[in-house]
């Protein structure tokens, strides 16, 4: 009966060593992917400032990372092509040669 007990709980502690390990190996996978995908926003906001910045300088179209799109007067949708995509409505006032950035959103597919 003891040597069942003592069994029991080598057998317990070896599932608890596995459950941990496996506990571990996932955070380390969490955190790997919040860091790619953080470096992925800022990449992807960095090429939406880029377009902004091609807009007021009217060289809006024939940038190969942004599609734009006019659909009101002074008001632009720009958006970036790759993955993660944000889609930025901005305002470009040709009088103050300046471009304001009125909201943004990130494009699901």
């Amino acid at each position: 009966m003891i040597i069942a007990w003592i069994l029991s709980i080598i057998f317990s502690f070896s599932a608890l060593i596995f459950y941990l390990e496996r506990m571990n190996a996932l955070e380390l996978i969490h955190l790997n992917t919040q860091a790619q995908t953080q470096e992925q926003f800022i990449q992807a906001e960095q090429i939406i400032l880029a377009c902004q910045s091609d807009l007021l300088l009217g060289a809006h179209l024939d940038h190969p990372d942004c599609d734009f799109d006019s659909p009101e007067k002074h008001h632009w949708l720009i958006s970036n092509l790759n993955k993660p995509q944000i889609e930025v409505l901005v305002f470009f006032d040709s009088e103050l040669d300046a471009v304001t950035r009125l909201n943004w959103r990130q494009v699901f597919d």
